[in-house]
């Protein structure tokens, strides 16, 4: 028997002698003792278990599924994950495989708020991408998320779907996405039509509280009434030091990675500048 042979044997007979006890039958690394002792960083070295079924040779090691995981689509592409993970350095599988699609799920679970905390939190650290707002655009069903929008209407009388909402998350995102496109006239002319058809309420009524969007738009209102009136924008922002620190902030912000995909594209939208190459 040669030594590959010899130490697949071996763990196979480890992982019956496991699935017979009382552990759990998915086998992970071991956690490392920390302040959730189920949060692992997971040695670069480290793989997971081949299934049983596989009959190729394999170097994999064994180790146990962190206690905190109860997702079902999590548990099944966990393992996936950290091979994944120990062989290109992060744990976003490309869409073209079972496992893949699983990835594809668990990112529209998250943003349903139907993974814990604890999982979401160990996911992040792992390096797992999740959706972005212009990813639930991308990947949700158009025709689907309109009748969504159209049975919100008819039970709360409005359009005016709150951009986090709590009962739907991908639907409050999905509108959000939709009236940032049309605003940029990237909106597919066939899906405006369809909105039109149902009376979509293009422009958001509601007040975002956040000091970001309260600054915002009043930045916004300055540059288009500013452009509007034929001057350059960049006329405004010597004149008024105070907006241009605010965009110089968010040009900060956005260069050490603390500026969020939808605050990037709110910075986008202001006309007549560049706001990444505001200076002081």
């Amino acid at each position: 028997m040669t030594s590959s042979q010899h130490q697949h044997s071996v763990l196979v007979a480890f992982s019956l002698i496991i699935s017979s006890s009382a552990f759990q039958p998915i086998l992970f690394p071991p956690p490392i003792a920390r302040s959730r002792p189920a949060t692992l960083l997971l040695p670069t070295t480290l793989v997971c278990l081949s299934s049983p079924a596989n009959n190729h040779e394999s170097n994999d090691v064994p180790c146990l599924l962190p206690p905190f995981i109860r997702s079902p689509v999590l548990t099944a592409v966990y393992p996936a994950l950290l091979s994944h993970l120990s062989t290109h350095g992060h744990p976003n599988i490309p869409l073209g495989s079972p496992e893949g699609k699983r990835c594809k799920t668990l990112r529209r679970l998250a943003f349903q708020n139907k993974l814990s905390p604890d999982e979401v939190s160990h996911l992040t650290e792992l390096g797992f991408r999740f959706h972005s707002f212009e990813d639930v655009y991308r990947e949700c069903d158009f025709d689907e998320m309109m009748d969504k929008l159209v049975r919100y209407r008819e039970e709360l009388g409005t359009f005016q779907i709150p951009k986090k909402y709590e009962r739907d998350p991908e639907l409050g995102a999905w509108v959000t996405m939709v009236r940032r496109l049309y605003r940029t006239r990237e909106l597919p002319v066939d899906r405006v039509e369809k909105l039109d058809g149902i009376r979509f309420e293009w422009v958001s009524t509601r007040k975002c509280g956040s000091s970001f969007m309260s600054r915002y738009r009043e930045v916004l209102d300055r540059l288009k009434e500013a452009v509007g009136a034929g001057m350059e924008a960049e006329r405004v922002l010597s004149e008024d030091v105070e907006l241009r620190k605010w965009i110089y902030a968010q040009r900060c912000a956005h260069e050490n990675g603390k500026l969020s995909d939808s605050r990037i594209q709110y910075m986008n939208d202001l006309p007549g500048i560049e706001w990444r190459n505001i200076s002081l």
